[in-house]
């Protein structure tokens, strides 16, 4: 395999670039058109999204615990899940996050231990991942990846850049995540069991919303 002109030099992360042929399990070209990171727009018995950490010191609040300061919840919100959804909300600019394009590590590691146990396969899975377009060197091609399920933080953990994959997926299309670039939220798509688990998990933010493309009605 002769990696794209697009992988660093002593990359050494455990999920390896793929060469530019590689199909990505059928995606490639949604993949290349998805500026921002892919959104199916079917295939999946349900999805969610998990809401990217906000923390006031060492305390973690939740998004409706911080936009009952301007006495409403997220449900009031009609746009997609960026930072504009607290804008009008006093105090604001003294936390840290949410953070745009990336879930933080504890929210991933959650993620993966969910993911882990609702496949078959469990840490041997094998994924696929990849970046943005909008993430992509100029006149680049598709940074793109194979590797483990288990290892999603290991790979989070050895980049040299600061963000997870936008769009990463089961190669056996069981699940896909996406990060959007322009989002601080992260959309799960996959079987009902999955969703039910991510939704009920008290360490996790997560709550059902409409998908990026029925918000703004594409």
């Amino acid at each position: 395999m002769t990696p794209g002109p697009w992988s660093p030099a002593g990359d050494t992360t455990p999920w390896r670039p793929v060469a530019e042929d590689d199909p990505l399990d059928g995606l490639r070209d949604a993949l290349a058109e998805a500026d921002c990171g892919y959104e199916p727009r079917g295939g999946y018995e349900d999805s969610c999204w998990i809401l990217h950490t906000i923390h006031d010191g060492p305390v973690r609040l939740r998004w409706d615990e911080l936009l009952s300061r301007a006495g409403r919840g997220l449900e009031d919100w009609p746009g997609t899940l960026s930072y504009l959804v607290f804008e009008d909300v006093a105090g604001t600019e003294e936390l840290e996050g949410p953070d745009p394009a990336e879930l933080d590590r504890a929210s991933l590691a959650r993620l993966v231990d969910h993911l882990v146990r609702n496949g078959p396969r469990g840490a041997d899975t094998p994924c696929g991942a990849a970046q943005a377009p909008a993430a992509t060197p100029l006149g680049g091609s598709t940074v793109a990846r194979r590797g483990r399920l288990g290892d999603a933080l290991a790979h989070h953990d050895a980049m040299a850049d600061f963000r997870f994959p936008a769009t990463w997926w089961a190669s056996d299309g069981s699940w896909l995540v996406l990060t959007d670039l322009d989002l601080s939220a992260t959309e799960v798509f996959g079987n009902r069991r999955l969703i039910a688990g991510l939704l009920a998990d008290p360490e996790l933010d997560t709550v059902r919303r409409p998908t990026v493309a029925e918000t703004l009605g594409g």
